[in-house]
């Protein structure tokens, strides 16, 4: 049996050698950063030449805003440099494959929402667009895209005024996993999307709609935005940059019919094995075009007509409606919530609006 004396010999020990190991480690992890940055250097990757593989790109669809046209705003450069940065003078871009509507469409889609509860005949309500009444849960509905599956699942919680009682709140953990559950229930396909790091939002209900809860504990829903993964570095937003391309909302309720508040499914899968390299305009083009009143209004404050910009970047364009091709854009951003979009290739290779 070991004395006190022992014990504390062989502890000291074992302390002294875990310092060790993690100081080795740590200049490992140094070493490795500075060898891979200047491997970087020395060997910086190939420019990419352009080839248009797609041939002239159609334009870029995005929603009519109820915004002012960027033209009637005026915008000041607090960027770390004061100026427009420069960006690539080349991007990729990527072919995005569509369905196309069959005779079994309707069917497929009536075997997908019965999954999770629809069992009703639905209404049409455009000429792909079906609605489905929840008869268990008339607050219940889902809007589903019979072509491309995508789909709004609604549960009209304002007229459940003793929904919001419960406050059982699930965790943040909780949520993933009961989204998980449902990705997997309807077999969503979710290839490009990050489903490690979802956005996570409070909300708190006032009465008649949800808004941003002031912390946790004041919450009665929990909302995950799933957004795609980077392309190239580089990101992909919707018209609605905070808003993900899946998104859930969960309540406290055990009820399973009103647990789920909300589900958008937005997604249009890219063919990353198909693609065009394409010129692109410079910022500072894209920069004057801002300025004249091409640019799309994402984000914007109300009556306020002096914008600061604090950075400009690349990113990709994921639109609501249906595009051939994933395409570059230039990112605007400044205080006060302000972001716009600026389609990027340059012409002639683009069509014009």
């Amino acid at each position: 049996m070991a004395t006190l004396t022992e014990t504390a010999y062989y502890g000291r020990k074992v302390v002294r050698w875990a310092i060790i190991a993690l100081i080795g480690y740590v200049i490992l992890r140094i070493s490795f950063t500075i060898f891979v940055r200047i491997i970087q250097q020395a060997f910086p990757r190939a420019p990419l030449i352009p080839n248009q593989a797609f041939g002239k790109l159609p334009a870029l669809k995005f929603p009519e805003t109820t915004a002012s046209p960027s033209g009637q705003l005026e915008f000041t450069l607090q960027t770390v440099s004061g100026t427009i940065p420069e960006a690539s003078n080349a991007a990729k871009v990527y072919f995005l494959p569509k369905n196309r509507s069959n005779l079994l469409s309707l069917s497929n889609a009536q075997t997908l929402v019965a999954r999770t509860g629809f069992t009703s005949t639905p209404r049409q309500i455009s000429p792909t667009v079906y609605r489905w009444i929840d008869l268990d849960a008339p607050f219940r509905t889902i809007e589903l895209d019979i072509v491309n599956n995508h789909f709004e699942l609604n549960y009209a919680y304002s007229h459940d005024p003793n929904l919001f009682t419960e406050k059982s709140l699930p965790s943040p953990l909780q949520a993933e996993n009961d989204a998980e559950v449902f990705m997997q229930t309807l077999g969503l396909t979710t290839t490009d999307l990050d489903l490690v790091n979802p956005k996570v939002t409070f909300l708190k209900f006032d009465g008649s709609k949800l808004i941003l809860a002031s912390s946790q504990s004041q919450a009665d829903a929990i909302q995950l935005d799933y957004f795609h993964k980077k392309y190239d570095g580089m990101q992909v937003l919707t018209d609605q940059p905070n808003a993900g391309t899946l998104t859930f909302i969960f309540s406290s309720s055990l009820n399973a019919n009103k647990h789920i508040l909300y589900v958008k499914y937005h997604y249009w899968p890219t063919d990353i094995n198909t693609l065009g390299i394409y010129k692109l305009k410079t910022s500072a083009q894209a920069y004057q075009e801002l300025l004249a009143g091409k640019g799309y209004l994402a984000s914007f404050p109300p009556n306020q007509n002096q914008i600061k910009l604090t950075n400009v970047y690349l990113a990709y364009y994921d639109s609501r409606e249906p595009q051939l091709f994933l395409q570059p854009i230039f990112v605007f951003e400044g205080d006060p919530n302000f972001q716009a979009f600026v389609s990027a290739v340059a012409p002639p290779w683009i069509e014009e609006k």
